[in-house]
């Protein structure tokens, strides 16, 4: 898969993840701002990460596929946590974020030596 390619995938789920954030706050959860600040923290480093892959700065290739794995473990754990406390909207909405998250970390982890 080209860096081009690679980089479209990163910035669509970057923008997921600011979408994310702004559904959250509408939920109006006691997170709400957290979550906030989070989708789009999170989706301008994944934007940044991604220009720097494109120019192939040797850093951000590593830098990239583990940021997408923490975020890909946090919704994972997150989830569960809250479908655990009876939190069934955040629960779900952290569900999804996960299943996007998951198959763009397999994409970055083929990509790896490419």
């Amino acid at each position: 898969m080209s860096s081009a390619a690679v980089q479209w995938i990163v910035r669509c789920y970057a923008a997921i993840l600011v979408v994310a954030g702004v559904a959250s706050y509408a939920l109006g959860t006691s997170h709400a701002p957290i979550a906030l600040v989070g989708g789009v923290g999170g989706g301008a480093l994944l934007v940044v990460l991604s220009g720097l892959f494109r120019r192939r700065v040797f850093w951000s290739r590593p830098a990239l596929v583990t940021a997408v794995g923490i975020f890909t473990l946090s919704f994972i754990w997150r989830s569960a946590e809250s479908f655990m406390r009876g939190q069934q909207r955040t629960g779900l909405l952290l569900a999804a974020l996960a299943a996007v998250s998951l198959p763009v970390f397999v994409v970055l982890l083929r990509a790896w030596n490419r």
